[in-house]
């Protein structure tokens, strides 16, 4: 610990002290503030949810002013894929037109993650393997006419990640799923279709494979063949502690339950880096984010578990323990958490209705 660390706690302390000499009330409110630093249980707040008629999102960003950013990937039936802005007043379309495609599955597909920094936004688009960057520090929701996708300019990925072809055997694939700033301030995104994590450097944009996740032993073969013997351990969120990443997995076809996995990844090694298993034995991970304690918190789809918000740490070799998960619809295909910067204040997306809602830690 620093000296400044030292001087600046102890000042708070005294802080903290003085302000309970005057009022009981002022300091079990300050106490409470920071109360749950890894919390136990999330509780869903009263009241109608954050947003709600979204169509297909994916994925939430918070802003400095406390403002939710969030993807959707539209309908798939015309170009409907836009990124909204939801403040106290209401929810706001802030660029509008996106490609929104329809995946194999048949379900809407196109804007993927998006990241928030110093007045930009980070869009992936998983359909056309496309990084958008957007100044969006002048866009005033409920007063500024909405952007158009057709006036930005999307930086390819897919045809370099391409030709890294790490997912082979398989055909050359991409999908740019997620990203995070890691070391040096360089974007990190993992790939669902190429099964790696992809380092961008921030100042000339070259691209490099810094991780590969290889396939896992499929476990319903060769006694009962259900797919084939491996399946891929797909990336799907991604953050970074300041030393290492954790990322989750959701391992494809025929999605068997507890194969699931977070991955630690240095942040430090030498690419291409090896992941390592830092908790397993999770259903269908789509996020991650990380408390102000610094643990992983986790988001299951319910592909064949039910839709949850998990605990990323272990108990017992179980799946971490269960933060919110009423079981129950609306509350189902939960695609991200966001730890917000208010205290206590979680964000959970649901991708099949389309809502957000906020959580509140408690132990």
């Amino acid at each position: 610990m620093t000296t400044s660390t030292s001087t600046l706690r102890w000042l708070l302390t005294l802080v903290i002290v003085g302000s309970c000499l005057f009022t009981v009330t002022s300091c079990q409110k300050l106490l409470q503030d920071h109360d749950f630093p890894n919390p136990m249980t999330l509780t869903l707040a009263p009241g109608p949810p954050v947003a709600a008629g979204l169509m297909a999102p994916i994925g939430l960003a918070e802003d400095s002013k406390g403002y939710l950013w969030v993807t959707e990937a539209g309908s798939g039936t015309v170009n409907n894929g836009q990124v909204s802005v939801i403040t106290p007043t209401g929810t706001y379309t802030a660029i509008t037109g996106f490609v929104s495609a329809v995946s194999p599955e048949g379900s809407p597909e196109g804007l993927n993650h998006l990241a928030y920094r110093d007045g930009k936004l980070y869009i992936l688009h998983g359909s056309e393997d496309k990084l958008y960057i957007v100044d969006v520090s002048g866009f005033v929701p409920g007063t500024s006419a909405p952007i158009q996708a057709s006036s930005l300019t999307g930086i390819d990925l897919g045809t370099t990640i391409r030709g890294f072809h790490t997912n082979a055997p398989d055909a050359p694939d991409s999908n740019p799923y997620d990203l995070t700033f890691g070391p040096d301030g360089d974007l990190f995104i993992t790939d669902a279709g190429a099964n790696a994590i992809i380092r961008r450097d921030k100042d000339n944009g070259a691209l490099s494979v810094y991780a590969v996740f290889p396939d896992v032993p499929n476990p319903t073969y060769p006694g009962s063949p259900v797919g084939p013997p491996t399946i891929d351990a797909v990336p799907t969120g991604i953050v970074f502690n300041g030393t290492d990443f954790l990322v989750t997995t959701l391992v494809g076809f025929p999605f068997p339950t507890h194969l699931s996995a977070i991955y630690k990844v240095s942040g430090t090694a030498a690419a291409p880096v090896t992941p390592m298993v830092y908790q397993d034995k999770f259903s269908g991970l789509t996020n991650i984010a990380l408390t102000p304690g610094g643990k992983p918190i986790v988001t299951e789809f319910g592909f064949s578990t039910p839709s949850r918000v998990a605990n990323g740490e272990m108990d017992g070799g179980n799946a971490g323990g269960t933060l919110f998960s009423p079981g129950v619809p609306p509350y189902v295909t939960a695609v991200d958490i966001l730890t917000s910067s208010t205290a206590n204040t979680y964000y959970a997306l649901y991708y099949g209705p389309g809502i957000i809602v906020k959580l509140t830690a408690t132990n």
